[in-house]
């Protein structure tokens, strides 16, 4: 039983250990790419997936014993990805996010259309007052 573990310490130690991982990631983003009805936006997904994809570049170099420049190159790129996933998704969220009733006005606003809506349609009987509509002052 220790030639599994020794293959795996040889694995991680050199390195190598990343490349499978790097491969599904692959896989991944062809997948993505190739089915674009089952996943929405790929853009923010595909950058997620280089992002991911550039820290394990980075880490493979850290592991097999590279010097700085070959690890933090990787890293920036990786970082980069990031911002890039962050900002469509924010984009995306920002062009789906509707307005909010935050107010009372635009709170009761609300429940007059709807009791508007509900006392319009034949064969329904009124809605009760909102709570604490007697308590209002002219």
């Amino acid at each position: 039983m220790d030639a599994p573990g020794s293959l795996l310490a040889a694995l991680v130690a050199s390195g190598r250990i990343v490349d499978p991982i790097l491969l599904l990631v692959v896989a991944e983003a062809a997948f993505v790419v190739l089915a674009p009805d089952r996943f929405g936006p790929r853009a923010p997904l595909l950058a997620g997936l280089a992002a991911g994809a550039g820290l394990l570049l980075a880490l493979r170099a850290g592991l097999s014993g590279a010097s700085w420049p070959w690890i933090a190159g990787p890293l920036a790129f990786a970082g980069g990805a990031h911002l890039a996933e962050l900002v469509l998704r924010r984009a995306k969220t920002l062009r789906r996010r509707e307005p909010s009733a935050t107010s009372a006005e635009a709170r009761a606003l609300g429940s007059v259309s709807r009791r508007h809506e509900h006392m319009t349609r034949p064969g329904r009987p009124p809605l009760p007052p909102p709570a604490g509509a007697g308590a209002r002052r002219a």
